[in-house]
């Protein structure tokens, strides 16, 4: 039969975790880092959205013109070539005249289409009258990005960058509302990238819970007494204290008011829990 883990006599918490609850937090410089990562890839996904969009109105606008005032002419094929990476894609680069004006052009055809040409061969193409810079040879037809895409793409930025803030989150509400309580390590689990801590801690009423935890490089040792934060309605959501991220204001710290930002305004009800759950 498993020993019982024996708790210290007369335990006290770390300093400042005795103040009464909801407890004044801070961010650490790893806490800062972490959110500023995230408001950069917020930035990025607007940014990313922003140019895509663009990118993805000139290419509908072009293939538009293309469709309904394409004229067509035959142009001279400068050069032939492949890329270097594992497709091969064939290119082809032309010139043709419009006006009093000689234009140039690039683009991807079918390799049945490309081994038939050499430096020097016609090559019909199409082009806007009015813009000859928009043209392209007949019978490739150029993929156009959709135009959801730049959405999906920048959404896709903006959700990583609020998914970067979550442990910022989890150990904020622990610090701030958490109910400390001590605990006894009992066994550590080692997996390839990190040693679990198990452990057990001791509640209010006087039963015990469980918990399990990251430790890093250097786990506390099997028997060693440790810090838990717990949420004080539902102790299967529990934590190992102190926290890299957060830490507690200094005492007399007067918060100062609070800008709500898509980082910060995250309500009471709605900030997230320990993910990690432990069976009491």
């Amino acid at each position: 039969m498993k020993p019982c883990p024996v708790f210290p006599r007369n335990w006290m918490p770390p300093d400042g975790l005795d103040r009464s609850r909801p407890r004044e937090v801070r961010l650490t410089a790893g806490g800062k880092g972490l959110l500023s990562l995230a408001a950069i890839f917020l930035a990025a996904g607007v940014v990313v959205a922003i140019g895509l969009g663009i990118v993805t109105a000139r290419e509908a606008e072009e293939h538009r013109l293309l469709r309904e005032q394409g004229a067509d002419t035959e142009a001279v094929v400068t050069r032939l070539w492949r890329d270097s990476g594992e497709s091969k894609q064939p290119w082809v680069a032309y010139r043709f005249t419009a006006g009093d004006h000689t234009y140039h052009g690039r683009a991807k055809i079918r390799h049945a289409t490309w081994v038939r040409l050499s430096v020097g061969s016609p090559l019909p193409v199409r082009f806007v009258p009015s813009h000859p810079e928009i043209n392209r040879p007949l019978g490739t037809q150029s993929k156009s990005t959709s135009l959801w895409v730049p959405y999906l793409v920048g959404a896709g930025f903006a959700a990583f960058g609020w998914l970067t803030t979550l442990p910022v989150q989890i150990q904020r509400r622990f610090l701030t509302e958490g109910r400390e309580a001590p605990g006894v390590v009992t066994r550590h689990e080692k997996t390839d990238k990190e040693t679990t801590v198990h452990y057990e801690f001791l509640l209010l009423s006087g039963s015990t819970g469980k918990g399990h935890s990251g430790s890093g490089k250097l786990p506390p040792p099997v028997g060693s007494t440790i810090c838990v934060l717990y949420h004080p309605e539902n102790p299967r959501k529990n934590t190992r204290y102190p926290f890299a991220l957060v830490k507690l204001a200094r005492a007399g710290y007067a918060s100062k008011p609070r800008i709500t930002s898509p980082l910060t305004s995250v309500s009471r009800k709605s900030r997230p829990w320990n993910l990690k759950v432990s069976r009491v």
